[in-house]
C-alpha cells in the first residue's frame, strides 16, 4: 500500500459519521479527523439523529461506538442488509468497551470491517481508517450474515464465495470521481451477487439439515430436534424462494414454496413419515441445486469462485478475532 496517494487533499472528499455518546471522546476525535484532512466529519451523540442522517445519505465510512445506543448492533446489521441507507457497503469501524466478548462477538457478526477496543488512540484510528481504505477484506454471505470473510487461510477450503464489494472509501482516497448514478448501479451489481451468494448458502444449509434429520431417521433417533430441524427447513426454503423472487427467478420461487410446503407435511408426522415424505428429503438438496443453475450467470465478475486463487488481503493478514484484539 502506498499511503502517500492518499493525501490529505483527498481526504477532504470523504464522508464520515462518528457516532459517539460521550462529548469529551466525540469533540476530541472529530477534531483529530479533520485535523488530518477529514473535513467532511459529521458527529452524532443520539442515534435517532444518526439515523435521519442515513436516510439522506450513506457515509463513506462510519465510525460507531457500541454504547451510542442499544441498537447500535442492528444498525450495522440493517446497513449490511440493506435496510438502511443507500449503501449497504460502506465501510465500517465499531469501538467496543475492554473486556467484552459478548459485544466484541456481536460486532463481529453485524459485519463490521473492523473492531477496535476503547479507549482508542487517535494515531490508531488513523492507521487502521488508511489500512482497510487500501486492505479491504472480501465479503461473504450466509444466511443471516453479509459481511467480511473471518476465516483464515489456514482454515478448511471454505465452498463459500467471496464478493468484491463497492469501496468508495478507496474510491475517492484514489481520486475517483463516481457519480451517484454510477455509485446505485455499482450497488445494484453487488447486490445481486450478494442475493444470488445467499442462495448457495441456502443450498448449503439445507444439505447440513438434510443429513442430520435424515441420519436420526436411519438410527431411528426420533425426537422433537427432528421436528424443530424441519421447521428450519421450511423457513430456509422460503427465504430461498423469496430470494430467488428478488433476483427475477419466479421458477426457482415457486420450486422452493413447493418443496416447503412438503416438508411442512413431512413436520406435521414426523414422528412416522411416510416414504414419500422421507424420499422428499432425500431428493430436496438435489433438486434445490438443479432449479438453482440458472443463477450461476448472475454473479459479476467481483465474486470469487470458492475453487479460485483469492486475490487482495487474505484472512490471515486481517481478519478480527477475540484474540487478535488489544487496547489501542
Amino acid at each position: 500500500m502506498n499511503i502517500k496517494k492518499f493525501d490529505k487533499d483527498r481526504r477532504g472528499d470523504i464522508d464520515i459519521y462518528l457516532g459517539e455518546p460521550n462529548e469529551q471522546v466525540r469533540e476530541s476525535m472529530r477534531a483529530m479527523l479533520r485535523g488530518e484532512g477529514y473535513r467532511k466529519t459529521r458527529t452524532f451523540a443520539r442515534m435517532e439523529d444518526m439515523l435521519a442522517a442515513f436516510s439522506e445519505n450513506s457515509p463513506d465510512l462510519l465510525i460507531l461506538s457500541d454504547d451510542l445506543h442499544e441498537s447500535a448492533f442492528q444498525l450495522v446489521k440493517d446497513i449490511r442488509h440493506f435496510k438502511m441507507g443507500r449503501n449497504p457497503f460502506i465501510l465500517i469501524t465499531m469501538m467496543v468497551g475492554a473486556d467484552n466478548d459478548a459485544k466484541l462477538k456481536k460486532a463481529i457478526l453485524a459485519g463490521c470491517d473492523d473492531v477496535m477496543i476503547k479507549p482508542v488512540s487517535p494515531g490508531k484510528m488513523l492507521d487502521r481508517i488508511i489500512h482497510f481504505t487500501f486492505n479491504r477484506i472480501p465479503f461473504i454471505v450466509t444466511t443471516d450474515y453479509v459481511g467480511p470473510e473471518r476465516r483464515r487461510t489456514t482454515d478448511r477450503p471454505s465452498k463459500i464465495r467471496q464478493l468484491i464489494v463497492v469501496n468508495t472509501l478507496r474510491d475517492k482516497a484514489e481520486g475517483k470521481r463516481i457519480t451517484a448514478a454510477e455509485l446505485n448501479r455499482q450497488v445494484e451489481t453487488c447486490m445481486t451477487d450478494v442475493m444470488a451468494s445467499r442462495l448457495d448458502s441456502h443450498g448449503l444449509k439445507l444439505g447440513y439439515i438434510c443429513n442430520l434429520i435424515l441420519k436420526a431417521y436411519e438410527e431411528k433417533k426420533v425426537d422433537k430436534q427432528v421436528h424443530e430441524n424441519l421447521l428450519v427447513l421450511v423457513s430456509v426454503l422460503e427465504d430461498a424462494g423469496r430470494t430467488a423472487k428478488i433476483l427475477g427467478e419466479p421458477d426457482l420461487n415457486d420450486i422452493c414454496q413447493n418443496l416447503a410446503r412438503q416438508v411442512e407435511e413431512v413436520s406435521e408426522t414426523y414422528e412416522s413419515p411416510p416414504d414419500s415424505g422421507l424420499s422428499t428429503l432425500r431428493k430436496l438438496t438435489r433438486a434445490f441445486e438443479l432449479a438453482k443453475q440458472t443463477t450461476e450467470k448472475r454473479f459479476s465478475a467481483n465474486a470469487i469462485n470458492p475453487s479460485a486463487e483469492e486475490p487482495g488481503p487474505k484472512g490471515a493478514d486481517v481478519t478480527i478475532r477475540p484474540e487478535d484484539l488489544a487496547k489501542a
